[in-house]
């Protein structure tokens, strides 16, 4: 096959927008019949995936705004320290030198100010109980402003662990594209194709594989890395896990202990551990009636 060809497989396969599309042509066909019950068990996945999609948007924004925090506070930390090293080498004269240029930097300051705002300036640092000027830069060294901003700062960014950070928002939206599927009739879940997937290093994606893929460009994800991160998330999925899930209005009456129903899930199927209530009661009237 030549490469133009390949490459144009490859651009269809990728094709992961707009969701419910995807959803509507990679969705097996449960039963045998094809007509409304069909459509509907599809829209009731489709409506499952657009809120799964929502809630992996918000996990992904989360973990991106905590890495970014990490980054400024260790941004801040490495600056503080810089300073403090930079500080830390110079003499008393250079000190004395530095804190002279401060004291005229901040008159050229308040010389541009009107004379009510200046008041102001004064009366407002004689409040705070603050000097009217800056601190000097041997004053800064004596408090030891610049250390305990650094460590401060060292304290809110966590060190990074070595290695491709994880994706968390990915695994976790896998357990849930997991149940999902297994609840609306999709089982096994496959990562690929062919029967023997787990020999091969790089299957065929599967219809589920796409789904999920598409669920992660629906939540922000690009499209490039969005199918390499579905296979990463469902492989290890082929071993089994707890899934809990919280029934609709477990929360809602204050005198019952809500209780989660929890199963055993895998790629291959789903098990029901426990379940939430009493359960079916049995039914006492006689049969001859």
């Amino acid at each position: 096959m030549s490469r133009t060809k390949t490459r144009s497989l490859i651009r269809k396969d990728i094709e992961l927008a707009p969701l419910a599309a995807v959803i509507a042509r990679h969705f097996p066909r449960v039963g045998t019949h094809e007509g409304r019950e069909m459509s509907e068990g599809c829209l009731a996945f489709t409506q499952a995936a657009v809120a799964l999609a929502a809630q992996y948007a918000a996990l992904r924004h989360q973990a991106h705004e905590s890495e970014s925090r990490r980054q400024r506070y260790e941004a801040i930390a490495l600056t503080a320290q810089q300073l403090r090293f930079a500080l830390e080498g110079l003499t008393e004269s250079d000190l004395a030198t530095l804190a002279a240029q401060q004291d005229l930097a901040h008159q050229a300051y308040v010389n541009e100010l009107d004379e009510h705002r200046s008041y102001d300036l004064g009366i407002q640092h004689e409040v705070s109980g603050e000097p009217y000027g800056p601190r000097s830069a041997n004053h800064m060294q004596q408090w030891q402003d610049l250390r305990w901003l650094e460590q401060g700062a060292k304290r809110l960014c966590s060190p990074r662990k070595r290695g491709r950070p994880e994706n968390i928002a990915e695994r976790w939206a896998a357990r849930q594209f997991v149940f999902l599927c297994h609840k609306h009739g999709w089982s096994p879940v496959r990562v690929a194709h062919s029967g023997t997937e787990k020999q091969q290093s790089d299957p065929q994606s599967s219809d589920a594989v796409i789904c999920l893929a598409a669920i992660f460009v629906s939540g922000g994800e690009h499209e490039v890395r969005a199918k390499r991160a579905a296979l990463s998330a469902l492989k290890p999925l082929r071993d089994k896990f707890t899934y809990v899930d919280w029934t609709t209005g477990s929360f809602d009456h204050s005198y019952l202990d809500p209780e989660p129903n929890e199963y055993t899930v895998s790629l291959k199927e789903l098990t029901a551990d426990r379940h939430h209530g009493i359960g079916q009661l049995p039914d006492f009237t006689p049969q001859n009636k």
